[in-house]
Parts: structure tokens; sequence; C-alpha cells
């Protein structure tokens, strides 16, 4: 992987984290308090890594300034507000909870991704990761890596990505597999990451992050399908096409919905995905004989 040159981290004070194969550091004060907060991180800690190695470094207790001009796009998220401004400087976000606001900044190109977190209070555990996964999603995506709104399952080293929108049954889905099918993981159960490769194949990451469910495994399967659920009284499985296929997996790509390069970006590696990988829709009731239909979509042990 080529990695950029310029990120420098006091290395007494750098954690590093390996996700999808690509690393990226915190720069903290304490790291056993920081790994403390960050415990969901745990299995995904590398020891012995540069700084040079690093896809970015987050560092923290800089200060933050809100541009003076109109925010470019503004989201609200479980209870959580979420600025977003754009100068020839880089990208400054500003991030609301309650009566608690953090800030991060990220240059043009991300040579530099800083914070005003300290990373010593669980008060900022929730700032922390939502910056980590902005940091991580705008830089891994110059590697063919997006992070996505699904829940996984894997069997035998193959995975079904389930995407949907929220509440149509992507984690009631993945439960009864988990139920029905002897064998089966959940690999992540909200936020996979994909990655392609230049020998054809799709692989799907577990992240630490994953929702509500406390699934954070460091582990990855090839992707065999891609499968889009809707509600529906009956049970049936069908082939999307192509186009269809893209704007499925689009729509459920983390992305900054203002910034027109990175959403360039982000369609590239969907595109790719879906050259190589099939996307099927499954209308279906929550029972077992919608799971029966996504089960053929693996292959059975007699086919290998």
């Amino acid at each position: 992987m080529e990695v950029n040159k310029s990120y420098i981290c006091i290395m007494d004070g750098l954690l590093t984290y390996s996700v999808a194969g690509h690393l990226f550091g915190i720069q903290t004060p304490d790291k056993a308090v920081t790994r403390g907060i960050l415990s969901s991180y745990a299995s995904f800690t590398v020891e012995n890594s540069t700084a040079s190695d690093l896809l970015f470094c987050l560092k923290g207790n800089r200060q933050i300034d809100v541009p003076d001009i109109p925010c470019i796009d503004r989201l609200q998220w479980d209870i959580v507000d979420y600025h977003y401004y754009l100068t020839g400087q880089g990208l400054t976000v500003s991030m609301k909870h309650e009566n608690r606001e953090h800030r991060l900044f990220a240059s043009t190109g991300c040579q530099d991704i800083i914070s005003d977190i300290t990373f010593l209070s669980r008060n900022e555990a929730l700032f922390i990761n939502s910056f980590l996964r902005l940091a991580y999603g705008v830089t891994a995506v110059n590697y063919q890596t997006i992070k996505v709104h699904a829940s996984v399952i894997e069997l035998d080293g193959k995975a079904l990505v389930f995407l949907g929108r929220s509440g149509t049954g992507k984690s009631t889905h993945s439960r009864l597999w988990l139920q029905h099918i002897p064998g089966c993981t959940l690999l992540n159960d909200d936020e996979p990451i994909l990655r392609n490769f230049e020998d054809g194949t799709v692989r799907v990451y577990g992240a630490p992050w994953s929702g509500s469910t406390p699934c954070y495994r460091n582990d990855w399967a090839e992707v065999a399908a891609i499968v889009h659920l809707y509600q529906s009284p009956d049970n049936n499985l069908s082939r999307l096409k192509p186009l269809e296929g893209l704007s499925s997996l689009y729509k459920s790509a983390a992305l900054l919905r203002s910034d027109r390069e990175n959403k360039d970006k982000v369609l590239d590696v969907v595109t790719r995905v879906i050259e190589r990988i099939p996307v099927y829709r499954l209308g279906c009731r929550p029972d077992h004989e919608a799971v029966l239909l996504t089960r053929g979509l693996l292959p059975m042990e007699w086919d290998s």
C-alpha cells in the first residue's frame, strides 16, 4: 500500500490500529487511558508500526476554529448534529451532542487530521469514534475501500452483505441465519468495510464500528453476493440489473454528501464492486424460508 510519508507522530504516545488492512493512528498523551475509552478497537490493535506506515494519524489538543462561512452541509444522526465547512485549506467538522461540542480539521489531501479532543475522557468516546470513522472513510477510499451500512453473515470464508434502509430487517435476517444455518457467524452488523483487490476479488471486513450490536471482529471473508432487503408479505429473490445494483450499494455507502471528489471516488469503488459481485433483491418475511433463499447464494460444501 502506498502511504503518505508526511505524517509525523510522537511514537511514545502513538496507538495504531488496522482495519481492512489499512493502518491508522491516534496520538494520545496516555495510551492506557485511550485504550480503555476505545474498547471496541482492542482486536484491531497493531504493535510496533511506524508513523510512515499510516493511512492517517489523528492528533488532539489543538484549537480548531470554525470558518466564518456558511456550512456546506448539515447532518443530524442519532441526536448528533454535524456541520461541515470547506475552504481552500481543508474540511472542518463541528460535532454537537447534547451540551458538548468537538471539532475536527482535515487538510486538503488529508496530510494533517487534527481535533480538539484530549483522548482522556470517556465523554469523548462518541466524538472519537465519529472522527475516526470520518478520517478513515476519506482516506481509505483512495485504496478501493469503503464503509457501508449493512449486516454481514460469513460461512466457510464466504460472505453475504445485507443492505436495506434502517428497520427493513437486515439484523433480523442475520439473526435468523445464526439460528438456522450451522457454522455461520456474524462478521459485522452495521458498518462493515468493502475492499476491491487487483485480482478481482472483493472482501468484506469487520470493523470497530458495528452500530448497536457489539460485534467488533478483526476478520474478513470473500463477498459472494450482495442482497438488498425489503419487507414483503411473500418471500422472493431476484437478481438486480447492474445499474440497479450500483444504485443500491451506492446509497448504502458512507460518503461526504457535499464533496464531489469524495462522492466520485466512492462511486468508482462501488462500480468496481458491482462489476465483480452479483446483487439481489430479497422481498421477505422474517422467517426460515427467507433464509433458505439467501442460503442458496453461498456454495454448498459439495459444490467446492
